[in-house]
């Protein structure tokens, strides 16, 4: 402790510190310090390192990411099977090629036994892509003069059928294209021009047809032993609300609210109805209820890579490695009793080295209310303290996934679709893409072709859901 008076230079001259302000100045600096380091730390987050999105980054500089280096070449791995064209059996149109001419020596080809016929396959589209079919409906008059007509599915003079109309949501729906480009393409490829109107009833159609189904992806959900959680924010009517996606290796189920928090989950009733295992990235909201939880391991490893490369935490690179090294053993099948004894042990090691590692959290001066705020660093370390059961879930159960990315990987449509035709105008228009992208990621993690389901959705007889 500095036992006299000190002269610090400024811009503007000098400053005389009193050996008595000391203690004080040496509390503010110390303070400042911690600030200067939360800001630059701040300043140091990418995609990389933390949950910001690679929009984020920027072209400032390179952004590393979490992948180990390998000593595979680029491309496919011997022993892949790729998917190549293949020959059918039943060709629309066979064009059969006659042999013709006179050989050089003078023998004419025509008359020469066949010895062999190749096979060459063109995969095309016809030039005419839309086929009309007309459908003429006989009446007669009987004698008594009462007049009879022929029956007749089709009920207009002209009329688009179920599989145009499936096609238009499946572009709007399923490709994300804003109705000026579905019209685009209609007339292009179709020659024909469709209209607003139009589109907008064949996705209320689809919407309405499906309201059993996206009951039944509910159920469905509410069944299965391990789920996963996640939103994000989608700007309608003007306003930022959120996406809720709840989901599993065979269902989707998405749903637009206002709120991001426990009164949107409680309205679209999974979550607060749910016993099984919810996987998710540590929302404060999701731990209101009853259900068991898995943190999502790769929302943690961007947070330790973060504290370890940028602020120097040694013990976040341990437990980084320690974290990479379970889910190497899990994919290996290695996982036992004394595995998860010898993993458990290293990790309470390692928090014992944090405990020490980190500084402690400076007492509040007195009279200032309130508690102070803590470190980053010190906030993730209690994560691992609190909650190791959420963060090592997945050796525990070998059902519950290291991570929360199949949620992310659902919710990343939502996000390719506002980038691609932009944000909700009504509430009703994003209430029908939740539905029927519901119903499209469910059926097509279930193997089915996506206009094929669109279609039967319009005909009112949509893919039964597998429950399980």
């Amino acid at each position: 402790m500095l036992t006299f008076d000190l002269m610090i230079e400024v811009p503007e001259g000098y400053i005389l510190i009193k050996k008595e302000d000391h203690e004080k100045l040496l509390k503010l600096v110390a303070t400042l310090m911690s600030r200067v380091a939360e800001l630059e730390s701040q300043l140091n987050k990418n995609s990389g390192n933390s949950s910001r999105p690679p929009s984020s980054d920027g072209l400032k500089k390179t952004i590393k990411n979490n992948r180990e280096k390998s000593d595979k070449k680029p491309g496919a791995q011997p022993g892949r099977t790729g998917n190549t064209l293949k020959m059918v059996e039943c060709p629309d149109t066979i064009i059969t090629h006659k042999l013709e001419g006179v050989c050089g020596c003078g023998a004419d080809l025509v008359k020469l036994p066949l010895r062999s016929v190749q096979r060459r396959q063109v995969f095309d589209l016809p030039s005419k892509l839309m086929e009309v079919t007309e459908h003429q409906v006989e009446t007669k008059q009987c004698t008594c003069g009462k007049l009879h007509e022929a029956q007749c599915e089709v009920s207009n003079h002209v009329q688009y059928g179920s599989r145009f109309k499936a096609m238009m949501v499946y572009l709007n729906q399923y490709q994300f294209l804003p109705f000026e480009r579905v019209q685009e393409f209609s007339k292009d490829c179709f020659g024909i021009s469709v209209s607003d109107g139009f589109l907008e009833q064949n996705n209320n159609t689809c919407y309405e047809q499906l309201e059993e189904t996206e009951l039944a992806i509910k159920e469905a959900l509410l069944n299965s032993s391990v789920m996963h959680n996640d939103e994000t924010g989608m700007r309608c009517q003007g306003k930022t609300q959120w996406i809720h996606s709840t989901s599993t290796s065979l269902h989707t189920h998405y749903n637009i609210h206002h709120k991001r928090g426990t009164e949107a989950i409680d309205e679209i009733g999974i979550l607060n109805k749910y016993t099984g295992i919810s996987v998710h990235d540590r929302w404060s909201s999701y731990d209101q209820y009853a259900c068991s939880h898995s943190f999502c391991n790769a929302h943690l490893l961007r947070d330790l890579k973060f504290l370890n490369e940028e602020m120097e935490s040694h013990w976040a690179g341990q437990m980084k490695s320690l974290l990479i090294k379970a889910n190497d053993y899990k994919k290996q099948g290695l996982i036992n009793e004394m595995l998860i004894d010898e993993i458990e042990t290293q990790y309470c090691k390692i928090l014992r080295q944090a405990i020490e590692q980190e500084p402690q959290e400076p007492i509040p001066e007195k009279g200032k209310r309130g508690r102070k705020a803590k470190s980053k660093s010190a906030r993730l370390l209690d994560v691992f303290l609190q909650r190791s059961q959420n963060v090592l879930m997945f050796i525990y159960n070998l059902d519950v996934p290291f991570d929360n990315n199949l949620a992310e990987r659902d919710l990343r449509m939502v996000k390719l679709k506002q980038k691609i035709s932009g944000c909700f105008r009504s509430e009703n228009g994003a209430k029908t893409f939740c539905r029927i992208r519901s119903y499209i990621s469910t059926v097509r993690k279930q193997g089915y072709a996506v206009l094929d389901a669109i279609q039967l959705a319009m005909n009112n007889k949509p893919v039964c859901i597998v429950n399980g």
